[in-house]
């Protein structure tokens, strides 16, 4: 916030934000996005990094992510008089994200990160640091069937690597019964001397559109994905000693 009063404002010698000094800005080198389950209640309250890393995963080779909410508002005039009232709406969020198609998981696969592929019959699921599985907590793996029988899917998302390549996992099919369950998204915001900033949770993520793009000019092939979210959910970061 500035550090004086408007009314003492000397726009010739001073900045209006005061506190700003080189390197605090917040930056796309310092930002950070993880698939994880549809809502944040459903990570472990009070987990640690090493635990909380099983069901959170981060997605690399991200170009672009844009997250945008808009609010309904109704206004409602009245005869008699030249002002309006306004009634807020409900909330819509869009996501949209743009990510470089290489020889590993895809973006769709990426996303959907700590599903429960060890009942899905589809999928492998990826290793953590100390050679850890990635899974989903129960209360999010039960939205996927209650046992494993239940949650075997009925279409194929796509496929994964022979034996020793199991983290090529390809997954291009929209209408997969995978894509009927919601997903979450973690954004991690730091500055460039890696102070925490803010994070938020996107909940209840639904993909609406995925589309892969080529020209014969391009050097590399890309992905991208339009989602439509729940709400957004504040983090609160804490620097740790």
């Amino acid at each position: 916030m500035p550090s004086k009063s408007y009314t003492n404002w000397q726009f010739s010698s001073e900045n209006v934000q005061s506190e700003i000094t080189n390197g605090e800005y917040v930056s796309s080198e310092s930002t950070l996005v993880l698939g994880g389950p549809s809502r944040l209640s459903m990570l472990a309250a009070g987990a640690d990094a090493v635990a909380a890393q099983t069901s959170m995963f981060p997605i690399g080779l991200i170009e672009q992510i844009n997250v945008t909410q808009n609010k309904q508002v109704q206004r409602i005039y009245e005869i008699g008089s030249k002002r309006a009232y306004f009634v807020p709406g409900r909330m819509m969020g869009t996501l949209q994200l743009n990510r470089v198609l290489f020889f590993g998981p895809s973006l769709l696969r990426m996303m959907y990160a700590v599903a429960p592929y060890n009942d899905l019959r589809y999928g492998t699921p990826f290793r953590v640091e100390g050679g850890v599985e990635a899974q989903p907590t129960a209360e999010y793996a039960r939205l996927f069937g209650q046992n494993a029988n239940q949650r075997r899917l009925a279409a194929a998302p796509g496929y994964g690597g022979l034996p020793g390549q199991e983290n090529r996992d390809f997954f291009i099919n929209l209408a997969s019964d995978l894509f009927n369950v919601p997903v979450g998204l973690c954004v991690l915001l730091k500055d460039p001397k890696n102070n925490p900033y803010g994070a938020m949770y996107l909940e209840d993520v639904m993909i609406e559109s995925h589309a892969i793009g080529v020209q014969s000019t391009n050097i590399v092939m890309a992905e991208s994905v339009n989602a439509t979210f729940g709400q957004v959910a504040p983090v609160q970061l804490v620097t740790r000693a």
